[in-house]
């Protein structure tokens, strides 16, 4: 029998767009899952709309973030993943499409082997009919957390599929507290348990570039959450990372001028108010050997 796959998808007021990322998981070519809809606190028709599938198909699932959880997404994802029962784990999002083989063509890839998960690329939904591939770059050259954290590759919420054990094991579930940049904070986390990674080459997926619910919209709240998510990477990086000198270096001196470029990009109100934050992580930054090369460097 095929092992139980559970899709995880938290919802805020897609009732316009839901039922399209529904009838692309029951045209899924791997028919053992079971599809957890996480509503978020949606006031349009999106139970409406979930509950006409919940009638055709028993394998999807509707549930409302516990009220004592901070409203957001990250609740919601990991609010599923608490309840789950599948063996292996893919959060999707309420508003992207899956291709028919995703569940199966990763499932083949991570059945029977040492992988902890199988990512897969995303295309563009906006333009279709050309399968335009998203715009992030996924590979596992070099050091594969630098190069996240540099941004220079990236993961998505839609593109892994996890055994359940890796993520309850360690244990790695989204920060609920973080409302942007908490998927990058995220696998930043991850990839520091030096996990073992299998990249489906093609894309499986489509993904809108949409900027409402979930996803968010630019606020002060957002803007620090970047900032604390920064901070957060930076103090688990401390911690339980060696990078070489030069790594270091590297990883130093891109947070030190992230920093100010954030700065310099907020009103003179969020500046103050984001004060503490940005200095208490240049504080965490600066250490004896960055300043010494950063000045020697720069005095050349």
């Amino acid at each position: 029998m095929q092992p139980l796959v559970s899709i995880i998808i938290p919802t805020y007021n897609r009732a316009h767009l839901i039922g399209e990322t529904l009838d692309s998981v029951l045209a899924q070519t791997y028919t053992n899952w079971e599809c957890i809809i996480v509503d978020d606190g949606s006031t349009d028709d999106t139970a409406e709309v979930i509950n006409v599938y919940m009638k055709r198909d028993s394998r999807f699932h509707y549930e409302y973030r516990p009220k004592e959880r901070l409203r957001g997404g990250n609740a919601a994802r990991n609010y599923g993943f608490e309840i789950c029962n599948g063996d292996f784990v893919n959060w999707f999002d309420s508003d992207d499409v899956m291709f028919p083989k995703k569940i199966e063509s990763k499932m083949n890839l991570i059945l029977n082997s040492d992988f902890d998960f199988v990512v897969c690329k995303g295309a563009i939904y906006e333009r279709l009919p050309l399968l335009e591939l998203s715009p992030w770059p996924l590979h596992l050259n070099g050091n594969v957390l630098l190069n996240h954290i540099r941004g220079r590759i990236s993961f998505g919420t839609n593109g892994p599929l996890f055994k359940k054990d890796f993520l309850r094991n360690n244990p790695l579930l989204f920060d609920e507290i973080l409302t942007d940049r908490q998927e990058w904070e995220f696998f930043n986390r991850l990839l520091i348990k030096h996990p073992r990674i299998a990249i489906y080459e093609s894309p499986l997926y489509y993904y809108r570039s949409l900027n409402t619910g979930i996803r968010g919209q630019i606020s002060f709240d957002n803007q620090r959450s970047g900032v604390m998510a920064e901070r957060f990477t930076l103090l688990n990086v401390n911690k339980y990372v060696n990078f070489n000198e030069e790594e270091d270096f590297i990883y130093r001196k891109m947070v030190f001028r992230r920093g100010i470029d954030f700065f310099k990009n907020f009103s003179l109100k969020t500046k103050i108010r984001l004060l503490p934050y940005i200095l208490n992580t240049f504080v965490i930054t600066l250490n004896l050997n960055f300043l010494k090369v950063y000045f020697l460097n720069k005095s050349r």
